[in-house]
């Protein structure tokens, strides 16, 4: 693991990931780089994915060296963990996020900056490399998904979500970085609406065919294969009608299981044990013992559910399905 620490201008041209941070007593002076290999994996976090240290001198620079990177751009990850937590930690959400992602590659020259100690990198700036200003855009839009307040009604929360997932895919299609393409679809809730935009999804890989890279490749096993498409728009078609018989069967069906329930209510407890039993075929002597009362309460207690569910019978009863 590279471990480095110097005071430089940002005006140094020597290819680094460098930059200067505010951080209070509460967060270890080191920020740790780690290698982000498919987007499944920015969520995630080990020790095994750190590859490089850096110290945070007393006015806040650190820098990393970039030579041993891989030569294409990658996606990476700094963060910086509290005092007395394991270096590998990782706090997503809230103004206490501790990291932020970015591309680079060897050739490249990044500085990465920040405005305020209580939420490091809430404002933070990353500079120096044109592929991280689109993922700043793209986070912007991600970051209005968040503000949706759940008092919102249905109709406008997903509104707002088709909207923000338009935009998202409007950049994956502009897009010339295929990271920060990919990055963009990634965000979109692409497999939830692929069905619904198969004509785009045919014509993006189409695009990116001959990207070979972990991404691209995570993405493609995500997405449905034409002979899925069509399982896929059976089980809708399927789940259609099983929709209609529920709503059916709820509707329609229940309105005279709902009269016998109510029916049923004007039993008195007493009454509805002894109408349990009656229908598991128990006779007057196993209802007297069972419930511990005369022979002659039970028949005075059978008479009485006979005129209130207007039945004539034990053979009734147990036709009755409440």
């Amino acid at each position: 693991m590279l471990s480095n620490s110097v005071c430089f201008s940002q005006s140094n041209s020597e290819p680094s990931i460098k930059g200067k941070l505010h951080i209070d007593s509460r967060w270890k002076p080191v920020v740790y780089l780690s290698y982000i290999p498919t987007f499944k994996d920015m969520s995630k976090m080990s020790s095994q994915m750190i590859i490089a240290e850096a110290k945070v001198d007393s006015l806040g620079y650190f820098s990393f060296p970039v030579n041993q990177l891989p030569k294409s751009d990658r996606l990476y990850r700094i963060h910086i963990s509290k005092k007395k937590a394991p270096p590998a930690s990782l706090i997503i959400g809230g103004e206490e996020e501790n990291h932020i992602f970015f591309i680079a590659n060897p050739n490249v020259n990044i500085y990465i900056s920040n405005t305020d100690s209580l939420g490091i990198f809430n404002k933070h700036k990353i500079q120096g490399y044109l592929p991280n200003n689109d993922l700043s855009s793209i986070n912007k839009i991600i970051e209005n998904r968040k503000t949706e307040s759940s008092t919102d009604s249905r109709i406008k929360r997903e509104f707002l979500e088709k909207n923000i997932n338009s935009k998202l895919r409007r950049i994956a299609d502009t897009s010339s970085h295929p990271i920060v393409s990919l990055y963009a679809l990634n965000q979109s809730n692409f497999e939830s609406t692929f069905l619904e935009n198969q004509k785009f999804y045919k014509n993006y890989l189409k695009k990116w065919k001959n990207e070979d890279s972990l991404y691209f490749t995570e993405f493609r096993t995500k997405l449905p294969t034409e002979e899925n498409t069509y399982i896929y728009k059976f089980l809708l078609i399927a789940l259609g009608f099983f929709s209609l018989g529920f709503i059916i069967n709820y509707l329609i069906v229940p309105r005279k299981k709902h009269k016998q329930n109510r029916i049923l209510t004007s039993l008195s407890i007493q009454e509805r044990k002894i109408f349990a039993l009656l229908q598991d075929g128990k006779s007057n002597k196993e209802i007297s013992e069972e419930l511990n009362i005369g022979i002659s309460t039970v028949k005075s207690h059978i008479s009485s559910i006979y005129n209130k569910l207007n039945v004539k019978s034990r053979k009734d009863i147990l036709n009755l399905h409440l």
